[in-house]
């Protein structure tokens, strides 16, 4: 009996396919992510979160939105930093989510553990986080807060 390698050629092909419609997908996110990954040891977090905000593009549109953040997530996941990236990840977040009209808020909080202060930022649409879970943030007091345009908003105590 002879079997046909067409299936196994075919199934090879779809995951070629599939890599590389991701990529597609992601490369234009790789050149902002890298370049806020310097950024942020050198500019001011104000000017920065100023820098990134973008005017909305359209109407919103929560699918796309959807389709963001996994775009960022796979980006930020390349890296391997993931424990490390909270804040490029949100700034390119904050940038991509702004210009798709979801009126992000991006938050920048800390909280004592051990003796040490450990800080973290994230996003927030609607009053809801959009990668971590309100559980995961719980042991954090927002310090910072940044809406539209990237402007320092008021009241940064409460998320």
């Amino acid at each position: 009996m002879i079997r046909s390698t067409a299936p196994l050629a075919l199934a090879s092909c779809r995951r070629v396919m599939q890599r590389l419609r991701i990529a597609f997908i992601i490369t234009p996110l790789v050149p902002t992510y890298a370049v806020l990954a310097v950024l942020k040891h050198v500019v001011p977090l104000r000017w920065l979160v100023r820098w990134v905000w973008c005017p909305s593009a359209g109407s919103r549109d929560r699918e796309a939105e959807r389709q963001l953040l996994a775009r960022v997530l796979r980006v930020s996941r390349l890296t391997r930093w993931a424990d490390r990236d909270c804040l490029q990840r949100s700034l390119l977040l904050y940038r991509v989510l702004s210009r798709g009209g979801a009126d992000p808020t991006l938050v920048v909080g800390f909280h004592r553990m051990n003796g040490r202060v450990r800080g973290h930022a994230w996003v927030t649409v609607d009053g809801h986080a959009i990668v971590e879970s309100e559980a995961e943030l719980h042991a954090f007091s927002a310090a910072l807060r940044f809406g539209l345009r990237g402007e320092l908003l008021p009241d940064a105590h409460t998320l």
